[in-house]
């Protein structure tokens, strides 16, 4: 062995010749070895087991804890196996049979077409190998918030540039009051995962990448389409245009180069929308209606009121309940303080990470909240921006134990919530 540089050798000796040959040392179980205890692997596979634990022990024990809940009046996927039953609720069964029976659409019904086909595609994949909708389901949920957060931990720590916020992050995301969604058989995590994907590769200027994503998250849900503006907003700030010099000449100049350099790029983020343009095209050849998802919104009782009129009306509603007498609907009061929180972060999202977040964020909550407050609780619990800024203010340990155990305990009490079948969100 050479001690200067650790190279092993073999020496060869033939007659009159001597041969010292380096043999290269492989490293292939150091490099894995290095690999596994990588931060951005070991904190997010901590926090997912951690929590994934807990949640299925929760709605387990949620679930046999109620007597009568279990009876033959409540529909059940897997009445023999309540580990996998309690993650089925709601609208899991509509993602069950679009697996088994595929899209279904008639006006004035609650139709399968107003949920997008990414996740009941992962489904379908998956359910020949396991054999079970609701299996596949489940996996691909636990799976895509997994990656998710390995996503999450790495765009966290690119923005913040130290380790403690990025694990904050992660953890407050999956500790949410709402967070056992990313297990059931729900868009949640897998919405979660690319739209965070998207973004992540945005920030690193890797424009194929974020496209990618950008389409699968615009075939995930209706909200998916907006991170084409908001990639289109991360290539401008890469260009030198931000908002803070919106009135500088020099800002519109260097903007105006960059495209006429760069607009192969741009012309690739454009394709980001085709992600619900091809499910329109679907529905638009098998119903006759390229909006069915849209439309069929109405079988829920949602429409599009605007924002400011449904606030209204519910924060009118909540100011004339009694508390005292039980007359209160606590879900709708937890939905309203849970937008006017969501807003009041935005602020920092946009002063700490940029214009990007921020319309993202403001976005994530104003377009939902056109057609009502019923599941704001769920939809914010995928806007990781507030997650990020939360965990940058975790540093201050007070406020990181009250996140801790507010969130904790809440998500108890709506996970038993759900799993008993009362609508959360």
């Amino acid at each position: 062995m050479d001690n200067t540089t650790g190279q092993r050798s073999i020496t060869i000796r033939l007659p009159a010749i001597t041969l010292t040959v380096p043999v290269p040392r492989l490293n292939f179980g150091t490099t894995w070895r290095r690999r596994l205890r990588s931060s951005w692997i070991v904190a997010p596979l901590f926090v997912f087991f951690l929590t994934r634990v807990i949640a299925f022990s929760s709605a387990y024990i949620g679930e046999i804890s109620i007597p009568g809940q279990n009876s033959d009046q409540f529909w059940h996927a897997a009445p023999d196996n309540l580990f996998l039953d309690v993650w089925a609720r709601w609208d899991s069964g509509f993602y069950m049979r679009i697996v088994t029976m595929g899209y279904e659409y008639q006006k004035g019904t609650q139709s399968s077409v107003a949920f997008f086909p990414v996740y009941p595609l992962l489904m379908s994949f998956l359910q020949p190998l396991v054999g079970s909708e609701l299996l596949a389901g489940v996996l691909v949920s636990n799976l895509s918030l997994l990656g998710a957060l390995m996503f999450l931990y790495r765009l966290a720590l690119f923005e913040f540039g130290d380790e403690p916020t990025a694990r904050r992050t992660i953890f407050y995301i999956s500790i949410f009051p709402t967070a056992f969604f990313f297990s059931a058989v729900y868009t949640e995590s897998t919405f979660l995962l690319v739209s965070v994907a998207t973004i992540y590769f945005a920030r690193k200027r890797l424009w194929a990448w974020a496209t990618l994503f950008g389409v699968l998250c615009a075939a995930t849900r209706i909200i998916g389409a907006l991170v084409w503006g908001v990639v289109l907003i991360e290539w401008m700030r890469a260009s030198g245009w931000t908002l803070d010099r919106v009135l500088k000449r020099d800002t519109w100049v260097a903007l105006f180069s960059a495209l006429r350099r760069d607009w192969p790029t741009v012309l690739l983020i454009t394709l980001i929308p085709l992600g619900m343009l091809s499910y329109s095209l679907f529905l638009k050849r098998t119903f006759d209606d390229p909006i069915a998802f849209w439309t069929a919104q109405a079988a829920w009782g949602r429409q599009a009121s605007g924002p400011l009129t449904i606030l209204i009306d519910r924060v009118q509603k909540l100011l004339t309940s009694n508390p005292l007498d039980g007359n209160i609907e606590l879900l709708d009061l937890i939905n309203v303080l849970t937008f006017f929180a969501g807003m009041a972060v935005a602020v920092a999202v946009w002063r700490r990470l940029g214009l990007s977040y921020a319309v993202y964020t403001v976005a994530s909550l104003l377009i939902p909240a056109s057609s009502g407050t019923g599941s704001l609780i769920r939809y914010v619990l995928v806007v990781f921006p507030i997650f990020m800024i939360l965990g940058q203010w975790g540093r201050y340990q007070l406020l990181n134990r009250a996140i801790i155990v507010g969130f904790g305990v809440f998500l108890g009490i709506l996970t038993t919530v759900f799993v008993n079948w009362v609508f959360v969100a």
